[in-house]
């Protein structure tokens, strides 16, 4: 079961189409009874309802690993074939929203309502009567949990949502059927206690068997992360952008007043999340070695494997949902790492890889932003030293910097051995041809993070890659958020929040908070912690959000709106390669309606009782 439980098992006969925003139960009793004749068909269809999480290994489904200014693909992709590109060009409208998360999450809530209706049908077959009651508890805890985390991923997307906390009969009416949207604090209070109802009875931990299906630490996290999202200046007293975004009752779906305290719930939310993770067993990730590491490497080794190590304990909650294969192209090592290990025309395609922007955002050695650092010569960032191969920009960063970029001239991890990457016009790695129209890393960079060492890419053709599940959230996630919520509320950290801050340091190999800055308070402070956060889960679908609930996503990416950075791909000499340039094919627009994404409008036609969100 390990790593299969959210594929569809062959119960996918009572997965139904939808005619509104919420599925709809077909008249076909002989199946559903079928589903819960026995506990081996009952647990299958939980399997079912995990299903509806999203793909978040995919490009063309998954809301955010490729929204930002992280990342850039190769110059010929068109917008036809990646919804990446049409949401980073503003492409999408609330007539096609391109991606509808919306229908998706309420498809797998009502799911799990037809659990929960009928799982008393069920007659045990191979167990006890007590072993299946304990069984069934645990199943009914499931599926509460995900109706919280579904509900949970649309308040992350929509903003305001309509709240299902009981099945919708098929012959409601009015508000009973066609539901309105919820002030958005409420919403939060509702799905808080939905968590709360899971977490009274589901596990601290499950078997390796069982990897992947929830936990009290799963649910604990995702509700504390919830509760940050709800603190944040997006939802907290955003009178900016949404004084005039209200139901048909002129109550306001956003609160107009700023309130701290909601920094605090946010605080002990997060504290218990990470105090029940402590006690399942989970901790930051350290690579173990068969050979002694300088502090440096040991660092670097520690950032390379978090994600790509499978189900390590720094982990808390993954996707795996669906394999990666060598000819499967939606998936992130598929579409990473560079050409040139096996012929052209094959797998691996090498089409996305990092931007200047990205590259240029890590701190230097010394554990700080390399433009604030005296020590770091920024303004000769785009030279090649004396004896050297490669710009200073690739010189004296921090590990993570290594661990997550490949870069001209540098180590790339594959094969289980390491190569020098050779980037440049008709290299081994560079693009082809001349027109650029040739899956390449247009911005001149390679992904490191998230790529496996041990994949195999060889000039044999053959292609295979070691799996992973793509981290939902994790321990390093929660010690951030922790820190943030503290910082926010008290604007300074007491010794037992500095620690979470020097313990995400202290993998990274990076100098402690007061070493590397001393002792800021207030905004100077937020702004470090800010900073932080963003490098440490670069590349992991995090930016966008945080810069969206920061209120900070119009001015992060307006640098962009012409083309993203990145260095000169069709360059064949060092000269030519190495020359920053503004890549006017792909750019990305990020307006204040898009803040919050479209509901589709087919939704809103069908149920009168539905607003849209503000500005689409």
């Amino acid at each position: 079961m390990k790593k299969l439980i959210f594929i569809l098992t062959l119960l996918s006969a009572v997965l139904f189409h939808s005619c509104d925003y919420l599925d709809i139960v077909p008249d076909d009793t002989a199946t559903l009874e079928d589903a819960f004749k026995n506990e081996t068909t009952a647990e299958n269809f939980i399997y079912s309802c995990y299903s509806f999480i999203p793909q978040y290994n995919n490009c063309r489904t998954n809301f955010s690993w490729l929204m930002s200014n992280e990342t850039v693909c190769s110059k010929h992709w068109g917008l036809q074939w990646f919804s990446f590109l049409q949401m980073q060009q503003l492409q999408y409208s609330s007539s096609n929203p391109v991606l509808d998360i919306w229908q998706q999450c309420y498809q797998g809530i009502k799911q799990c309502y037809i659990f929960q209706g009928n799982i008393d049908k069920v007659v045990p077959m191979t167990i006890s009567a007590a072993e299946y009651e304990a069984k069934k508890k645990v199943w009914l805890a499931e599926t509460n949990f995900l109706i919280a985390y579904f509900h949970s991923v649309l308040l992350q997307n929509y903003g305001p949502i309509v709240i299902v906390d009981s099945d919708i009969p098929l012959d409601g009416e009015g508000e009973t059927f066609f539901r309105p949207r919820k002030p958005y604090d409420e919403c939060v209070t509702m799905i808080g206690e939905m968590f709360d109802k899971a977490i009274t009875d589901l596990p601290l931990t499950v078997p390796n068997s069982d990897l992947g299906r929830a936990t009290k630490v799963v649910a604990q996290a995702l509700k504390a992360r919830m509760y940050l999202f709800a603190a944040s200046p997006l939802y907290n007293g955003n009178n900016e952008f949404y004084s005039d975004f209200r139901d048909k009752n002129g109550t306001p779906f956003i609160n107009q007043v700023y309130d701290k305290n909601k920094w605090k719930t946010a605080m002990d939310e997060t504290k218990k999340a990470i105090t029940l993770a402590e006690q399942a067993g989970n901790e930051l990730y350290r690579y173990v070695s068969s050979k002694p590491l300088s502090k440096f490497d040991q660092a670097v080794a520690n950032q390379r494997y978090t994600m790509v190590d499978p189900w390590n304990k720094e982990l808390i909650w993954g996707y795996s949902g669906k394999k990666e294969t060598g000819s499967d192209q939606n998936f992130l090592q598929v579409l990473v790492i560079p050409k040139g290990f096996c012929p052209r025309g094959q797998a691996p395609i090498g089409g996305i890889g990092p931007t200047l922007e990205a590259v240029e955002f890590f701190y230097s050695e010394n554990g700080i932003p390399c433009d604030e650092d005296p020590a770091y010569k920024w303004e000769d960032r785009m030279k090649i030293m004396p004896n050297d191969s490669t710009i200073y920009l690739h010189r004296k960063r921090e590990p993570r910097f290594y661990a997550f970029v490949g870069y001209d001239r540098g180590p790339y991890e594959i094969n289980g051995d390491t190569v020098t990457l050779k980037l440049r016009f008709k290299e081994q790695n560079g693009v082809a041809a001349a027109d650029l129209n040739a899956d390449h890393l247009y911005g001149g960079y390679a992904l490191k993070k998230g790529v496996s060492p041990s994949n195999q890419a060889l000039s044999s053709g053959t292609f295979t890659v070691n799996a992973y599940p793509f981290p939902i959230i994790r321990l390093g996630e929660l010690y951030l958020n922790y820190v943030e919520a503290c910082a926010e509320y008290s604007g300074t950290l007491d010794a037992d929040v500095t620690h979470y801050f020097n313990a995400i340091r202290e993998k990274a190999g990076l100098p402690t908070l007061t070493e590397a800055f001393g002792n800021p308070t207030g905004n100077a402070l937020i702004k470090i912690i800010r900073r932080e956060r963003m490098n440490e889960l670069i590349f992991e679908g995090h930016w966008l959000y945080d810069l969206k609930r920061w209120k900070e996503a119009e001015s992060f990416f307006e640098k962009d709106a012409n083309g993203m950075r990145g260095l000169t791909s069709a360059g064949a000499t060092a000269e030519e390669f190495y020359q920053a340039r503004v890549l006017p094919e792909r750019p990305l627009i990020f307006t204040q309606k898009q803040y919050l994404y479209p509901i589709k409008q087919d939704y809103i036609d069908i149920n009168p009782n539905l607003i849209q969100n503000p500005g689409w």
